[in-house]
């Protein structure tokens, strides 16, 4: 008897999964394009002139970055005693370094932020942004340009 309670649940979960609308911005969606790519695309897309628009700290960008033509660090979140805070001028930052129609590609660690940063600026009215999946991790794995930033070195340093 107990068996038969198993697969009617089970039976009921994947009629719910199947029946419950996706949360993802995915192409099934009416007037939302699939807006999370491989870093294989990424690449090539800022290769065509796209901006990479890098969601990390500061302090993340700043230990290397994607090395393209156009690239912004504006964090998405910030590490704080509390925890993750949402960064409360995201958009405003973004918005003083591209606008609207400019050709984004979205980035971070691993792809999370990044998501979170895409879907933010999709629904604000942002029409050319993609989320590169696997974030900087799997750029480095492929062994893509990256740039480290230089800061001056401390007496101790040297």
């Amino acid at each position: 008897m107990e068996f038969s309670h198993v697969i009617r649940y089970f039976l009921l979960l994947f009629i719910v999964s199947v029946h419950l609308p996706s949360t993802s911005l995915s192409s099934s969606e009416p007037g939302r394009a699939n807006i999370t790519i491989d870093v294989n695309k990424a690449q090539k897309l800022l290769d065509s002139g796209y901006t990479f628009l890098d969601v990390r700290t500061v302090e993340e960008f700043e230990k290397g970055h994607v090395d393209s033509e156009k690239v912004f660090n504006v964090p998405y979140w910030f590490y704080t005693p509390q925890g993750q805070e949402i960064n409360p001028n995201f958009l405003k930052h973004v918005l003083s370094v591209c606008n609207h129609t400019d050709h984004l590609v979205v980035g971070c660690k691993s792809g999370v932020r990044s998501l979170h940063a895409t879907k933010l600026l999709v629904s604000s009215g942002f029409k050319n942004v993609k989320n590169m999946d696997g974030g900087y991790v799997s750029w480095v794995d492929k062994r893509f340009p990256v740039k480290v930033e230089k800061k001056g070195l401390k007496s101790d340093e040297l």
